[in-house]
C-alpha cells in the first residue's frame, strides 16, 4: 500500500504443518505431561482394568491376605 511492504500475518507452522498438529505427531508422553498437555497423551487400555465389584469376590492366599 502507497509503496510500503505490509506484513501479511499467518498461522505459526513447523515444517510446513499447524504447529497443533505437528506436536500431536512428534510429542512424547514425558514432553505433553511437562507441558500440561494432557488431552493429547495416548491412553492405553492395559491400565484400565477393571477390579472385583466388591470385597467379596477377591481371591485370598494362604495367609488369608487378600492379592
Amino acid at each position: 500500500m502507497s509503496g510500503k511492504q505490509v506484513k501479511i500475518k499467518r498461522p505459526p507452522t513447523v515444517n510446513g504443518m499447524p504447529v497443533d498438529q505437528f506436536i500431536e505427531e512428534n510429542a512424547d508422553p514425558i514432553w505433553l505431561h511437562q507441558n500440561e498437555r494432557w488431552e493429547l497423551m495416548p491412553v492405553e487400555d492395559s491400565i484400565f482394568i477393571p477390579g472385583p465389584a466388591n470385597d467379596s469376590e477377591t481371591t485370598e492366599d494362604e495367609g488369608g491376605i487378600p492379592f
